[in-house]
């Protein structure tokens, strides 16, 4: 299942919030509670930390994107899937 890497609400009103920069690449296992990436708000960093834990499958704000609170950064594949996938045999 793909589950959505959600920016939080970081209180800032109507500030643009930028994405700079990626802590995790794709198809990188994540953890909940992981830094998966800096957001800037007015000259100052927030880490954004990972509320489930799975595969990093897609990318949806690159760095330098403007991304507002509730968009997705990134989607993740839940860890079902993953161990799915990794029990299949291979022919």
């Amino acid at each position: 299942m793909r589950i959505p890497l959600l920016l939080p609400d970081l209180g800032v009103g109507a500030e643009p919030v930028r994405v700079s920069g990626w802590l995790v690449d794709r198809d990188e296992l994540i953890l909940k509670g992981d830094r998966v990436a800096e957001v800037l708000i007015a000259g100052v960093t927030f880490d954004v930390e990972a509320i489930h834990s799975g595969r990093l499958v897609e990318i949806a704000k690159p760095t330098d994107s403007l991304i507002a609170p509730g968009e997705p950064l990134g989607w993740l594949n839940s860890l079902d899937d993953d161990s799915n996938q990794l029990a299949e045999p291979s022919h």
